[in-house]
């Protein structure tokens, strides 16, 4: 899945658990003033921290019971490689031009 930043944010391929980005042109600083502060940069670059409720808020309707089973595997699996920031409940996604 992947959170769009063309127009309104969006999040895309809702039910892809393999993968978590953030699609814009821009740096990070653009990323951070498009998602209202519901994001923060990371010491990597092109990486942002993003709030996880804010991937629970724009899924919507997709977010039943099993989708968000998986989106905690896809959490727990983070938390392994290092992509949580636990006392912030956010999780960690690279930025990646359209196309």
């Amino acid at each position: 899945m992947y959170i769009s930043i063309a127009g309104p944010v969006t999040l895309e391929d809702v039910n892809n658990f393999g993968e978590f980005h953030v699609v814009m042109d821009g740096d990070e600083a653009a990323a951070v003033a498009a998602l209202d502060g519901r994001a923060g940069p990371s010491q990597r670059d092109n990486h942002l921290w993003i709030d996880i409720a804010l991937v629970r808020e724009l899924a919507g309707d997709a977010a039943g019971t099993e989708w968000e089973a998986r989106f905690e595997a896809m959490l727990a699996y983070a938390a392994t490689k290092g992509w949580i920031d636990e006392p912030n409940d956010r999780v960690e996604a690279h930025i990646q031009p359209p196309g």
